[in-house]
C-alpha cells in the first residue's frame, strides 16, 4: 500500500544524449549552451547561417556572436531563465564576415537530472533579416508617398489659388460692368464714350486675366502629362534663332508695355530637340525674364558653343532670387515662387516643366542668381547638325 502511495522517481537525463539529440534531429539553425552562455553544440544549418564551419563554434561564448546593442537583452533573459523556461525574443548577431543579421531566439530550458537546477538550454534561430529589410523598405515607402502627397496638396492648394485671383478679377469685372449699364445716369453725363471706355478696360481686365487662367490650365496639363510620360518627343535639329523668333513675337507687346528691352544674340545655332518642347522651354525663360524685370531694364539673349553642346543663356535685370531659394526652384514641394515686377504671382510650374523638358531632351537647366543682381537662367542642348540653309 504505501509503495502504492510512494512519489514515482523521475528518470535520469542525460544531458549529453539530449543535446546531441536536438542538434542532430533539428533541421532549423540550433545551438545549445551551457548556464554560462558557453555554446556546448551547433548543428550545421546554425554554422551555415552564421558562415562558420562545423565545430568552430563549439567552446566560445555565445556572446561573442551578439551585436553590443543585443547583449543586454540576451543577458536579461539569461537572468530570468529560472522562472520562465520557454521564451522568444529578437536580437541581432554578427556572421562571420561582419555583416549582421537579425534573428529571434526561440529559447527552451534542458532540466538537470531528477529535474534539478538546468544544465543549459537550447535556442533555436530564425532568421528575420529579409522581413526586417523588407519591413524597413516598406516604412520608407510609405513615408516617402505620405511626404508626395502633403507636397502635392500644398501644389495644388497654390494652383487653385492661381486660378481664383484672375477668377475673381474677371468676377469682379464683370460686376463693374452690370453695375454701369444699369445705372441711369450713364448716358445723360455729356461726356460721349466714357461708358464706351470704361467697358474697353473691363474686357482688357478679363482678357488679361482670362489668359492668365488658360495659361495656368495649359501648364498643369503639360506638367501632368510629362510626369505620366505621354508627352512624345521626336529630336531633330532646329535653328534656335528662327524658334526665338517667334517666341520674342508673341511677347514683344507685352515688353514693350513694360518698356523692358529684349535684345537677341542668337543667331544661326543648331540644337538637337523636339519642337514643341523647344519652344516651350524658351517661351517659359523669356516670358519669366520678362516679368522679372523692372520697367526700363533690359533681358539678354545668348547663346555659346561648350564641348560639343549649346548653352543657351536668358539673363535679366531683376531683384534676383535669395540663395535660400534657389535650391527649391526645381522642387515642387514649397511655395517658392515670387510676385513679378507687376505684382503677378505665379505657382512656378514654369520652371518644373522647362525641367522636365530639358531632361528629356538629354540637356541640363541650372539658374544663377543673387539678390540685386538679376537672374540668369542656362539651359544646355546637345548640338544640331547645320543644315547649310
Amino acid at each position: 500500500m504505501l509503495a502504492l502511495l510512494s512519489k514515482p522517481t523521475r528518470p535520469a537525463v542525460d544531458w549529453d544524449r539530449l543535446s546531441r539529440r536536438i542538434l542532430d534531429e533539428s533541421a532549423q539553425a540550433c545551438w545549445v549552451l551551457d548556464r554560462e552562455l558557453v555554446i556546448v553544440g551547433a548543428n550545421p544549418a546554425l554554422c551555415a547561417l552564421l558562415g562558420y564551419r562545423t565545430g568552430d563554434l563549439v567552446g566560445t561564448h555565445l556572446l561573442a556572436y551578439v551585436a553590443e546593442d543585443s547583449r543586454s537583452v540576451l543577458e536579461r533573459q539569461a537572468a530570468i531563465r529560472g522562472l520562465t523556461p520557454h521564451r522568444s525574443y529578437e536580437v541581432t548577431l554578427i556572421r562571420s564576415d561582419g555583416t549582421p543579421l537579425r534573428a529571434i531566439f526561440n529559447d527552451s530550458r534542458l532540466d538537470g537530472e531528477d529535474g534539478g537546477t538546468a544544465p543549459g538550454f537550447c535556442i533555436f534561430v530564425t532568421d528575420i533579416t529579409r522581413h526586417v529589410e523588407e519591413e524597413a523598405q516598406r516604412a520608407l515607402r510609405v513615408d516617402q508617398l505620405a511626404d508626395a502627397v502633403a507636397r502635392m496638396n500644398r501644389f495644388l492648394g497654390q494652383i487653385c489659388q492661381e486660378l481664383k485671383d484672375p477668377l475673381s478679377a474677371i468676377l469682379g469685372a464683370t460686376q463693374m460692368i452690370s453695375s454701369d449699364v444699369a445705372s441711369p445716369g450713364s448716358a445723360a453725363d455729356g461726356a460721349p464714350g466714357h461708358g464706351t471706355a470704361q467697358l474697353g478696360a473691363y474686357a482688357a481686365l478679363c482678357s488679361d486675366a482670362g489668359r492668365q487662367m488658360m495659361r495656368t490650365i495649359e501648364n498643369l496639363s503639360l506638367w501632368s502629362r510629362l510626369q505620366l510620360n505621354q508627352v512624345p518627343f521626336d529630336l531633330r535639329s532646329y535653328e534656335l534663332g528662327g524658334l526665338l523668333q517667334d517666341v520674342l513675337e508673341e511677347l514683344e507687346p507685352r515688353a514693350r508695355a513694360r518698356d523692358i528691352l529684349i535684345v537677341n544674340r542668337i543667331v544661326a545655332t543648331p540644337v538637337l530637340g523636339d519642337l514643341s518642347a523647344l519652344s516651350t522651354v524658351l517661351k517659359h525663360l523669356v516670358e519669366n525674364a520678362v516679368r522679372f524685370s523692372p520697367s526700363g531694364s533690359m533681358v539678354m539673349l545668348s547663346a555659346a558653343p561648350a564641348d560639343g553642346r549649346v548653352v543657351v543663356r536668358v539673363q535679366d535685370n531683376g531683384l534676383g532670387i535669395p540663395e535660400e531659394r534657389q535650391a527649391h526652384l526645381f522642387r515642387i514641394d514649397p511655395h517658392h515662387a515670387a510676385p513679378g515686377a507687376d505684382g503677378e504671382v505665379g505657382s512656378g510650374l514654369g520652371l518644373l516643366i522647362c525641367k522636365a523638358l530639358v531632361d528629356r531632351m538629354g540637356g541640363g537647366i541650372r539658374v544663377f542668381s543673387k539678390p540685386g543682381g538679376g537672374t540668369a537662367v542656362t539651359v544646355t542642348l546637345n548640338q544640331g547638325v547645320r543644315t547649310g540653309l
